[in-house]
């Protein structure tokens, strides 16, 4: 029993010989799946089919299904624009945005459960602060935290009234720190701390069935620890926070804690209080985090205690019976695009639509993921944007970080222009871009920038009564679409950011 404390990842999507021998010896009590996982539909389900009947019934399967910038279906089932999209949406009407957060959490919760998986590690609830800050991004609701708990409780109720448990991370909120704890460890200060866990502090009420923790030192618990091994940390969300769900730590295998020995590592989640650790990749790491467990619970009577609560919280993550009537198969497009179109926002300057009298340029980057909590992005996903605008524009495609021949050719090709529509991502982190934008703006007449990620790129963008900023919040093909009704004046995007 001691290995269903552990959630493990597997390497590929069947399971050999070898990865069946090994989640046997485990028994663990959850499996992660990646994107190194999914194939198709069908052989996901198929995988998860297999995975139960090796197991049993007490297995709980979970993913990443966050929408935006973390999706690991990315066919076969709904892709959601993300948090920051819904947040910008309660910008302009917040009842409207309440109402399509719950289908959210409704049809990702139905779509997720006919596949088997019966855990999503969603939603983030972290609230963004500042310009400087690293890892959270489009996948926060925003600055808001009563907003960012309502729209959460939303998505979470969505998915349990289908069958899915939802997880709320990354306590104690890690949306202003500058180290994303994929590679480091980041540290918090004690001041303004209070305002990040106020959407933990909700989530007990709002029904989430589990919190996941983070690798970050986070002062106001505990000046030395990282929250994952911190006692003190766990012990304010239980006690002070009322939280009584499951506590499942983040992977144990990233850069946050790599710092320190595993075993260690091990222990310290365990006697933190956390009821389930993640380990996420490394086989080798997932028999010796068993070992360490059963040592533990062995020889300490404390520790046997602890093990027999979190048993009975886990078993409280029973699969859940689906009450409501099915949703309507096509009716998740539909959601998505009206979130994507009600959460696109104009940052700056004039109205963003297209003149159509001259043919404009269109400059687009090559795409790449800046966290690994991403799978990777492919070459091709900004090919509907193209689409939709072809007729009224030329299309150049250059590198995400564009070279002084490229810029050349970027302003060569525009000039006489209607207009130039530049399109970036991660742009304030970008010397070479900022230099692309500042010497088609010196040019131009007129410039409309497409964010396609983060809307604080907007703090390095260069004033100008001719330039506009428009942003979606994300790049996924839902985004492109609301992105190319605004410039083809089919929509009016707010003007409201869900960001300080």
């Amino acid at each position: 029993m001691i290995g269903r404390r552990l959630w493990i990842g597997i390497p590929d999507p069947e399971i050999s010989p070898e990865t069946s021998r090994h989640l046997e010896q485990i028994d663990p009590g959850g499996v992660i799946l990646f994107g190194r996982n999914v194939t198709s539909r069908a052989k996901l389900a198929d995988l998860v089919t297999e995975l139960r009947e090796l197991l049993g019934s007490h297995l709980r399967i979970c993913i990443d299904q966050e929408g935006g910038r973390v999706v690991r279906i990315p066919e076969g089932i709904t892709i959601f624009p993300g948090n920051l999209s819904l947040g910008a949406a309660a910008c302009s009407d917040r009842s409207r945005a309440l109402e399509l957060a719950r289908l959210q959490g409704q049809i990702s919760g139905q779509e997720l459960h006919q596949i088997g998986i019966d855990v999503n590690l969603a939603p983030c609830v972290d609230l963004i602060e500042h310009s400087e800050s690293r890892g959270i991004g489009s996948r926060s609701f925003g600055s808001d935290a009563a907003l960012a708990l309502a729209l959460a409780t939303e998505i979470g109720k969505g998915h349990r009234q289908y069958g899915v448990h939802d997880c709320w991370k990354h306590y104690p909120g890690i949306g202003s720190v500058q180290v994303d704890p994929h590679h480091g460890l980041p540290r918090l200060e004690s001041q303004g701390s209070e305002t990040h866990l106020l959407p933990f502090a909700g989530a007990s009420a709002a029904g989430a069935s589990m919190v996941m923790t983070t690798h970050v030192v986070a002062e106001r618990f505990d000046p030395i620890d990282p929250v994952t091994t911190s006692a003190a940390a766990v012990s304010y969300l239980r006690e002070d926070l009322a939280y009584r769900g499951v506590v499942i730590t983040d992977c144990l295998e990233m850069g946050g804690v790599a710092g320190f020995d595993f075993e260690q590592v091990i222990r310290g989640a365990a006697i933190a209080g956390h009821d389930a650790l993640l380990v996420s990749h490394t086989p080798a790491r997932q028999v010796e985090a068993l070992q360490v467990l059963e040592r533990l619970i062995d020889t300490e009577q404390e520790s046997q205690e602890q093990h027999l609560q979190s048993l009975t919280r886990l078993e409280s993550l029973s699969r859940i019976a689906v009450e409501h009537p099915p949703l309507a198969t096509l009716h998740g497009e539909s959601v998505a695009l009206e979130i994507a179109r009600c959460g696109t926002t104009l940052l700056a300057g004039p109205a963003a639509t297209l003149s159509r009298s001259t043919k404009g340029l269109l400059v687009l980057p090559q795409l790449h993921t800046t966290s690994p909590v991403e799978d990777p992005l492919q070459g091709v996903e900004l090919n509907l944007l193209v689409e939709e605008l072809a007729d009224g524009v030329e299309t150049l495609s250059i590198d995400s970080e564009p070279s002084r021949q490229q810029i050349k050719r970027v302003l060569s090709t525009a000039r006489g222009g209607a207009e130039t529509i530049l399109v970036l991502k991660g742009f304030r982190h970008s010397s070479a871009a900022r230099a692309l934008v500042e010497a088609v703006a010196a040019q131009q007449d007129r410039l409309i920038i497409v964010l396609l990620e983060d809307p604080r790129d907007l703090l390095a963008i260069p004033a100008g009564e001719g330039i506009s900023v428009i942003t979606a919040h994300g790049c996924r093909p839902v985004h492109q679409q609301a992105i190319a009704d605004a410039l083809l004046g089919r929509i009016t995007p707010s003007d409201y950011s869900p960001m300080r």
